[in-house]
Order: structure tokens, then C-alpha cells, then sequence
């Protein structure tokens, strides 16, 4: 019988008067006054819609009796019956899971109400299960985390975009440092998002430990309040990144592009998160730029790089290598370069660090320096000028990067 109506109560009188005032409700349900006992017994065969529980101002046991109904019978409505209200103890119940609460004397349209009201309530829950059922059949929703997957990314993101109430929302996409990859944890993270996350945001899992994140109604803000509450929310074995993009109205596309690029910015440097920012190309009081004549050709600033690549970076990137392998004991050194970025990093079984050299255009280049675990003076980021990077220039930041590296090991094995 699923949709019958249970009444627990030692009194006789309160049931009886609160059966009365049930009389109107649908045809197939079925209304039962029992003891608590009783009851138990009713919940190890029978599904209530909808259990009214009577107190009689002996808290601790009511207390107690709930938390065994929510055990038996998870989905059934609990409303607790009170003879006189109770603020404090109200709110404790809310807190144990009662669904709402009414007096022994309200009148029968109060309960009535009520009781209707959380019969509807359990129809569009029943309802939204189904399709939450039903779309992890068709591989829509994550089983393990039941956050939309990636198979319909771009049809939930662009129905999400075509609301009204998602105009003036952010687009954010998280992922766990690189660096930190032995330690991080998928149920630890998943778990952070979930509790970090209102109703209102959509949550889509991709492979390999990436979220995208859309929140409804927000500002950067706002995403960078989130982010932090889901850094609060973890262990800080790990580190987390991320990629934020405000939405404007442009298409996912669009959007996802975006908070990509920022997300590898993030990624690459010392900065947790990256907000992309809306912005022309060049600016007139841009530094780097030099004067009218030089603005005016990209292809200069492309030459000296690839000048800088060949002569300056590859050279010293592999001679540092060459110097230092065999001394770093345990040590894996990489070093790898291309027109964009060029990588030199140190791996051991304890520790991971990374001296990114990246080109974004125009006349400078960022070196950033990223230790696995810190958030210390030992992360740097370094603006240079094309002029500025020299053979030595980068030869002692390699050699102080090195050290850095040194002293996190010997941190880690001082502690």
C-alpha cells in the first residue's frame, strides 16, 4: 500500500481528532493510527507517503523515534505534532529531517494543506528520480556523482544559456593541479563541489577529474567565493585550479574557449585562478608594445622570440639539464620547448616542481615557477622583457629555481 498516511501516537484522543481532520483526502489513501512499535513494524513491509508523529514534550525521545522512521522508511514525509510550539526544538527536528510540523489544535484546512501540499511534493520527487534514473541509463548523469557527464555537455549548457534566469551567470572550470596528481582524490573533490554548490548551478563531469561549473545569477566574484568554499571544503593534500568566464550572452563555445585559455594560465602559474577578462588585443598604454611603428608589425615580435627560442632558451634549457643530472638524487629533470611554451620540471617521489616560459605574444614573456603543495614564496611569476632574457638571466633563475626545489624536499623530509 504506498500511498497510505500513518498517525504514531500513544494518545488515543490526538489521534482520533487528527484522523477526523483527514477525511478529505484522496480516495486511495489509506490512514492508520498505531503505536510507535507498531509502526516500526508497519515500516518494515509498507511505504508511507506521509507520517504524522505525535510529542508529548518528551524531546528525547521523539528525537529518538524519528531517526529510527528516517532509517525504515527514508522517503516518507515526516510531519511532527506537537501540543504547544517549541522554537528551539522546532529547528533541532528540521535539522533531524521532519518535512513540517502543526499543533493538535490547528483546523483541519491547516492540515489538510500541509498534507496535500507533501503529496505533490512527493509526486514531483518520485518524478524528477525517474528521470534522474533515466539519464543515468543513458550514460546523461554520472551514477557515481550524479552531476550531468559529458555526452550532452553542449545540449545542457546551451538549454541552460537560453534561460532567462542563466543571462547574467559564470562559467567556471575546475580541475585539480597537475602537479598534485598522486595525491588527488576524485570522491574528495566530487564531495567539495556538491556541498559548495546551490540548487540553481549546473555541475557537468568531464574525464580525469574536470568540472565545468555554471552559476546562475552571478559575477566573478561570486565564482571566486565558490572556489574558495570547494578549496575549504578539501584536505589540502591537493591543489585546485581554475578557469572563470563571465557569460554575456556568447554562445558555450564561445565561453568554454575562453575560460579554457585562462584555466591553462592558471594551470602554469603560481595563481589558483584565472579570470578571463574582457579586453582589446593591444592597448594604448600596453608596455610592451614600444612605439607606433612597432605596433604596427607582429611579425617583429614573433622573430625576436623564435630568435630568443633558438639562441637563448633550447640552448640553456638543455645545458642546465645536462649539468645537473646525476647531482639531484632520485630527481627526473625534463626539459621540453616549442614556439609557445617552454618546460623545464624536476620530478621525485615526494616532490614536483615546474619552471613554465611562456610566450603570449608581443614583446615579453612569463616564467612561472610552481611547486607541488605550496602556496609560498617559492611560487613566483616573473614578467620579462625580450630584451631582458639573457643566457644569464635565465641560467640564475634555473639555478634559484633548483634550489627551491632542494629546500621542499628537504621541508617534506624535515616534517
Amino acid at each position: 500500500m504506498k500511498n497510505n498516511i500513518l498517525l504514531i501516537s500513544n494518545n488515543t484522543n490526538v489521534s482520533k481528532d487528527l484522523g477526523k481532520k483527514l477525511v478529505l483526502l484522496r480516495n486511495c489513501d489509506i490512514i492508520k493510527s498505531v503505536d510507535f512499535d507498531e509502526a516500526l513494524s508497519i515500516l518494515d513491509s509498507e511505504s508511507c507517503y506521509i507520517i504524522f508523529l505525535y510529542s508529548n514534550s518528551d524531546y528525547a525521545l521523539i528525537e529518538e523515534q524519528l531517526k529510527a522512521i528516517k532509517i525504515k522508511s527514508s522517503k516518507s514525509s515526516v510531519i511532527l505534532v506537537l501540543d504547544k510550539e517549541d522554537a528551539d526544538f522546532i529547528m533541532g527536528m528540521y535539522d533531524l529531517g521532519i518535512d513540517g510540523y502543526l499543533l493538535v489544535n490547528s483546523n483541519p484546512a491547516e492540515v489538510l494543506i500541509k498534507t496535500v501540499n507533501l503529496i505533490k511534493l512527493n509526486m514531483i520527487k518520485e518524478k524528477a528520480e525517474l528521470n534522474q534514473k533515466l539519464l543515468e541509463y543513458a550514460e546523461g548523469i554520472s551514477f557515481e556523482s550524479g552531476f550531468y557527464t559529458e555526452n550532452y555537455a553542449n545540449e545542457v549548457m546551451d538549454f541552460a544559456l537560453a534561460k532567462s534566469e542563466y543571462s547574467n551567470s559564470v562559467f567556471m572550470i575546475l580541475t585539480y593541479d597537475e602537479l598534485d596528481s598522486e595525491k588527488f582524490s576524485y570522491e574528495e573533490l566530487v564531495t567539495a563541489v556538491k556541498t559548495s554548490k546551490r540548487y540553481s548551478d549546473i555541475v557537468i563531469e568531464l574525464p580525469k577529474g574536470k568540472f565545468y561549473i555554471l552559476l546562475s545569477d552571478s559575477d566573478c566574484n561570486g565564482a571566486v567565493r565558490v572556489f574558495e568554499k570547494i578549496k575549504e571544503a578539501l584536505s589540502g593534500n591537493f591543489r585546485i585550479k581554475a578557469g572563470i568566464c563571465e557569460i554575456h550572452g556568447k554562445n558555450f563555445k564561445d565561453i568554454e574557449q575562453r575560460a579554457s585559455l585562462v584555466l591553462n594560465d592558471a594551470m602554469l602559474s603560481a595563481s589558483d585562478y584565472v579570470i578571463s577578462e574582457e579586453k582589446e588585443l593591444l592597448s594604448e598604454d600596453d608596455w610592451t608594445l614600444g612605439n607606433e611603428s612597432v605596433q604596427k608589425d607582429f611579425k617583429i615580435f614573433r622573430h625576436a622570440y623564435n630568435k630568443k627560442l633558438e639562441k637563448v632558451i633550447t640552448p640553456v634549457f638543455f645545458q642546465m639539464k645536462e649539468a645537473y643530472e646525476g647531482q639531484l638524487a632520485g630527481t627526473v629533470i625534463e626539459e621540453f620547448t616549442n614556439e609557445n611554451q617552454c618546460i623545464f620540471n624536476l620530478k621525485s617521489r615526494t616532490q614536483k616542481s615546474r619552471l613554465t616560459l611562456v610566450y603570449p605574444g608581443l614583446g615579453k614573456v612569463v616564467i612561472y615557477i610552481t611547486h607541488s603543495g605550496l602556496d609560498s614564496p617559492e611560487n613566483k611569476e616573473i614578467v620579462l622583457s625580450l630584451k631582458e632574457l639573457t643566457k644569464q638571466v635565465l641560467v640564475d633563475l634555473i639555478e634559484i629555481f633548483i634550489n627551491d626545489y632542494k629546500t621542499c624536499i628537504d621541508r617534506l623530509e624535515a616534517e
